[in-house]
């Protein structure tokens, strides 16, 4: 059982002391950890009490604290959840909840329209990375965080890039010190079209020198509430990418606002989230959430001739957000890497993989202005097609205006 507690950080509120003008990115987001962790550690503990009696009384079995919310993962008998829907602390109650994940489509080497994968991704020209890297940009400095089935640290394109130690990998549920993917090999894959070296003839990665951390939150595909709770909270207090790869959607359609206050963190703490559209299109208001939270940053997939992908969710949005998607990338014809051995490749396919791309993209703006908020680099990508070259001419654009206000 999931509790909120009644007690909860007024991001908007922090406004003022996440400006810009109000010290370094890592200091807004020290600011940010600060708060919440004030807030769920003084609520958390006025429930102790209860708790610990309902313990001994048999009622309760074990509990467990967040901070990116202040809500607590509580293991109860019925009676002990009846009591604890009673404190006045206590201001929702969500059942744990495991459902399966809609398909994010991909192809295995091997299957598919072509035998085998091609060894240079066409993304990567498509949106100018060339360009990119011949200005020095590569990634390099900055840490992109998939949130996904898991990640392999032993493939070719992804082992020299993990950022290594126990702040850069948790498996809430398998328990493995390790990074490892599932069969499902989707957190990899998303991975590699980020933030993969481009080694052995391959090209596929758009920022290849930046590190990676993850989270298996979705370890045999399905959505859990209380793992991607887990995974949440450890990204924010612990692994602290800069930019997030949330390469899944809910399982069901519509406006669903479970995820908002956990997203929201994410974004005052300086962790751009990059949202996979889906793939329920191509049919109108096929939106799903997460993806379709007003502001955020929504991809879709693109075809190598330049056309929207077909099975691209399509808005209007049901959480009232502008265009959606927001952004296209892309998504068809990709190589990746997948985790059946250390250099096994798939043809892929999907809005999960455009979600990838989009997040490399975004680790080459961090690292040309490593104190853009996020807010600044959303409006750098813009809308409509990634185009890599005109989205780092608008952070420049962006950065310079704001130095010269202050």
């Amino acid at each position: 059982m999931l509790a909120d507690l009644d007690e909860q950080v007024d991001l908007g509120r922090l406004g003022p002391a996440l400006s810009p003008l109000s010290g370094t990115r890592l200091e807004r987001r020290e600011r940010v950890l600060a708060a919440l962790r004030e807030v769920a550690g003084r609520g958390q503990e006025r429930l102790r009490p209860f708790l610990e009696s309902s313990r001994q009384e048999g009622l309760v079995r074990s509990w467990e604290g967040f901070a990116i919310v202040n809500r607590l993962l509580v293991e109860a008998t019925p009676a002990g959840i009846e009591a604890l829907a009673r404190r006045p602390e206590v201001a929702a109650l969500a059942l744990e909840s495991e459902l399966p994940v809609p398909s994010l489509a991909s192809q295995r080497a091997g299957q598919g329209e072509t035998a085998t994968p091609g060894r240079t991704s066409w993304a990567l020209e498509a949106m100018g990375a060339p360009a990119a890297w011949a200005r020095g940009l590569d990634g390099s400095g900055v840490v992109v965080g998939v949130i996904d089935s898991g990640a392999s640290s032993t493939h070719e394109q992804l082992a020299p890039g993990f950022r290594g130690g126990p702040k850069s990998w948790l498996d809430p549920d398998g328990g493995s010190a390790e990074p490892r993917d599932t069969r499902f090999g989707h957190g990899t894959g998303v991975l590699s079209v980020a933030v993969g070296r481009n080694v052995s003839g391959y090209l596929l990665g758009v920022a290849p020198a930046a590190r990676w951390v993850a989270c298996a939150a979705l370890p045999d595909g399905r959505y859990s509430n209380v793992r991607v709770t887990r995974c949440a909270d450890w990204m924010l207090q612990t692994g602290q990418p800069d930019v997030l790869a949330v390469a899944w959607v809910l399982p069901t359609g519509g406006c669903d606002r479970s995820l908002r206050p956990l997203v929201d963190a994410w974004r005052a703490a300086g962790i751009l989230p990059v949202f996979a559209a889906g793939n329920h299109g191509p049919g109108e208001r096929t939106d799903r959430s997460p993806a379709n939270y007003e502001g955020v940053l929504s991809v879709g997939g693109l075809t190598p001739e330049g056309d929207v992908l077909p099975e691209t969710s399509r808005g209007p949005s049901a959480c009232g957000a502008g265009p959606f998607p927001r952004l296209t990338a892309p998504g068809q014809d990709l190589v990746a890497a997948f985790p059946l051995g250390r250099d096994t490749y798939l043809r892929a396919r999907g809005t999960s993989f455009a979600a990838g791309i989009a997040a490399g993209a975004a680790a080459l703006l961090v690292q040309s202005h490593p104190e853009a908020t996020v807010p600044e680099l959303e409006t750098a990508l813009g809308t409509g097609r990634l185009d890599l070259t005109a989205a780092l001419a608008r952070l420049d654009g962006i950065r310079t205006a704001a130095r010269s206000r202050r």
